[in-house]
């Protein structure tokens, strides 16, 4: 058991709860907040009890307050109203005692637990407990004051009073004096102006809008008794002010005209944490990876600071990772007059506006660079990629990483700081440059195998063959992940092992926020059947064969194309492989300083910078971790145009209203199931899921492995045909379709749907 006095908490110790916490940080921030400790876990000894007793003697055993402080509770996110117990006017050392139990225990109640479980996704017994001991007040007045209106978050205080104890005033069992800023009001009860300007001090101090609980005590002295970030403006009037502050702020800090892609982070489900995106947000800024890949593909690259808001292409559009295209062209030629227009697909077209002199001037040196690009692209792909090849052979040797979580605890500070910027610099600036070289090969490939199929098939049919042939013509190591988990999963002894091999992946996995496979232990591994295991799907012929049978002179170039995108892909699924054993170890070493500082899962709401700099602002953190989850309900194609952006937000439109949706085919088949929805692959009982379980989320990644060999089908919002997500499902032989608009928020667990994959087509039954 650890003992927390009020005038002892500071910043590091958000592990305590919301309630007790915010108390704490009060009384030392020098506000008029009755005296008290917290409690971590249940005394368990007469030395432990007697600690506290003499704590409660030294104030000369006033009656005490003994409530609940659940980490979550009281957050801008749940307030746990009523949920976690509480005593009041406890006075008594057996009183005492009792309560403390009591408090503790009530986590386990069935409410407290279901509402646990539903809002924070957590079980229980997962959750930790923490219970706060305080001085009581006897009050002549109690009252609540809210800095804004919380029914529709319009600006003003509202406060409210009623005499004596404000439990009355929560339950409902008395009607309140009433006041408002904007009516003006005054009172001759108490010192309103006081009140006020306390409320708005508390505030400031925490930095989001407040609801505080407040007494006036017999000798008209006003104490604070509780604060917490308003709930109620999590809503929809708080949703509506950040999408109107977020379109704002893009109309005023960049053209009209620009248009953002997404699809090279579809793997990110859900918005990034401050730490991830500030990781690869540097990559795609001045004279690191991105630009080192262009550079080696002939490209200008990126040699000057860019002038937005990140300083990178990478830019955030309602929390979510963007690539701004509409700054690229430059920095692949140079001074073009052309600008990018959106019409279902971004394409470049003429700009006399953009005819300057100086373009005027670099245009003929401009074209030749194009064509030589053009020309190294068509000619010299064999080379590069045989290039990539033995760079990831000598990155296999640079980035090996001990297996091991803990590996950092013996650490000491300074040497933790270095290796975390060490090891982030190396990512963002060496790391991934050719990974993106080899993605840009990807594309280029993909489209010029298309085009030489053009005339050849229809547009269907090219795609429909491009599936098939990624299907049966592709084998990665993900795949050999893949079959090796299914061994682990049946045979405990193969574990360690796998562990062993693969432990730095896990679900999520490019986001730092979630934990790897070795960190999960056995517990990564679902329990699964022998007929469970997925095979390779088996082809009578090869993809080569198919191409000779076809009606085409091009036979000899499609069959070199596809050889090309078969390799490509193979050698990135491995770069990925090696590329995340050093990018887990940037999580374990922000973990290891999240320990050191007791700052609890808020070390991933700060940037690179600001943890190497160890300035932990844990007001700042709480704000990026509320307008993360209000993000989470726009929804946002792969590719946004500023243009139009206003038009998809209003457009919200339910899939409901319609049994049929279209979609992207990732892989084909056809399947009858039932609908489970998966936001967390980390919180999922799938032992319960029914045998035709289809699988819906937002994106998976093949840390999703578990859960792809528990189901029939795969739906999905985000992700391409050449996604690793496709690349596990057609291996999988499992149906599936992206590019159904919010499916993980517009189906119902329950829900029985067709899967279409050979068409890429969902219809509810």
């Amino acid at each position: 058991m650890s003992v927390y006095y009020f005038d002892q908490i500071t910043q590091k110790d958000s592990f305590l709860g919301g309630k007790g916490f915010a108390l704490g940080l009060m009384k030392n921030g020098g506000f008029p907040v009755p005296d008290g400790l917290i409690l971590t876990e249940l005394p368990a000894s007469d030395e432990q009890w007697n600690e506290i007793y003499t704590w409660w003697k030294k104030m000369d055993s006033p009656k005490l307050a003994v409530r609940s402080s659940a980490v979550g509770e009281d957050s801008s996110e749940q307030s746990f109203a009523g949920q976690n117990s509480t005593y009041l006017n406890v006075d008594s050392e057996s009183g005492i005692k009792n309560a403390v139990i009591k408090c503790f225990m009530s986590m386990h109640q069935k409410s407290s637990a279901l509402y646990r479980e539903h809002f924070l996704k957590e079980k229980s017994s997962d959750a930790k407990m923490n219970v706060v001991l305080q001085a009581m007040v006897n009050p002549k007045l109690s009252g609540v004051f809210f800095s804004v209106d919380p029914r529709n978050n319009e600006k003003g205080w509202i406060a409210e009073a009623i005499a004596g104890y404000g439990e009355d005033l929560v339950s409902g069992k008395k009607t309140p004096w009433h006041f408002e800023e904007k009516k003006g009001s005054t009172t001759q009860l108490f010192n309103i102006e006081e009140l006020v300007k306390t409320g708005n001090a508390v505030r400031d101090f925490f930095g989001q809008e407040i609801d505080m609980e407040w007494a006036i005590d017999q000798d008209d002295n006003l104490k604070v008794l509780q604060a917490r970030p308003i709930t109620a403006l999590s809503g929809k009037s708080e949703e509506k002010r950040m999408i109107d502050e977020e379109l704002k702020r893009l109309k005023a800090t960049h053209p009209l005209d620009t248009i953002w892609d997404g699809g090279t982070f579809a793997e990110w489900s859900g918005p990034p944490t401050k730490l991830t995106f500030s990781i690869w947000k540097e990559a795609f800024a001045k004279n690191h990876a991105f630009s080192k890949a262009l550079k080696k593909l002939g490209y200008l690259g990126i040699e000057a600071e860019l002038p937005n808001e990140t300083n990178s292409l990478l830019e955030k559009i309602f929390d979510r990772a963007y690539v701004n295209i509409s700054m690229m062209a430059p920095l692949y030629f140079g001074p073009i007059p052309y600008r990018l227009e959106f019409k279902g697909v971004p394409k470049l077209k003429f700009d006399f506006s953009k005819m300057t002199f100086k373009t005027f001037i670099l245009t003929p040196f401009t074209m030749a660079r194009m064509v030589g690009v053009s020309f190294r692209l068509s000619t010299q792909r064999q080379s590069w990629l045989t290039e990539c090849s033995k760079e990831l052979a000598n990155f296999s040797e640079k980035s090996f990483r001990v297996k091991d979580a803990k590996y950092y605890q013996n650490h000491s500070n300074d040497e933790l700081l270095k290796a975390f910027k060490r090891e982030v610099e190396q990512f963002y600036d060496e790391h991934l440059v050719w990974p993106l070289v080899l993605s840009t090969l990807i594309e280029s490939t993909t489209q010029s195998l298309k085009a030489l199929l053009k005339g050849v098939l229809s547009d269907k049919e090219i795609e429909n063959k491009m599936n098939h042939w990624l299907g049966i013509g592709i084998h990665t190591v993900t795949m050999d992940m893949n079959m090796d988990y299914s061994d682990a999963a049946l045979e405990q002894g193969k574990r360690t092992h796998f562990l062993q091999k693969y432990g730095h992946r896990g679900p999520g996995e490019l986001e730092l926020s979630n934990p790897r496979w070795l960190e999960l232990g056995d517990s990564a591994f679902l329990k699964i059947s022998a007929s469970e295991k997925k095979k390779h799907i088996e082809s009578a012929t090869s993809v080569e064969s198919e191409i000779q049978k076809l009606d085409t002179y091009k036979k000899q170039v499609i069959e070199k194309e596809w050889i090309l995108l078969r390799e490509m892909l193979e050698l990135r699924e491995k770069w990925k492989m090696n590329l995340l054993s050093p990018y887990s170890h940037i999580r374990y070493i922000a973990l290891e300083i999240s320990k050191r500082f007791n700052l609890g899962d808020n070390i991933f709401w700060f940037s690179v910078h600001e943890i190497e700099a160890q300035e932990f602002d844990l007001a700042k953190a709480n704000k990026r971790k509320n307008n993360r989850e209000m993000s989470k309900s726009v929804y946002l194609p792969s590719i946004v145009a500023l243009s139009n952006l206003e038009e998809i937000l209003t457009n919200k439109s339910d899939l409901k209203n319609s049994k049929s949706m279209n979609g992207e085919s990732l892989s084909p088949g056809l399947v009858y199931g039932e609908i489970r929805i998966v936001t967390d692959p980390e919180k999922v009982n799938s032992n319960e899921w029914p045998e035709n379980t289809v699988l819906v989320a937002e994106s998976t990644d093949p840390g999703w492995t578990g859960l792809f060999l528990k189901s029939k089908a795969v739906i999905v919002e985000k992700g391409g045909v050449l996604s690793h997500c496709a690349i596990v499902a057609r291996e999988m032989n499992l149906p599936a379709v992206s590019g159904i608009k919010q499916c993980h928020l517009q189906f119902k667990d329950g829900d029985k749907v067709w899967v279409d994959g050979n068409n890429g087509r969902v219809t509810l039954a």
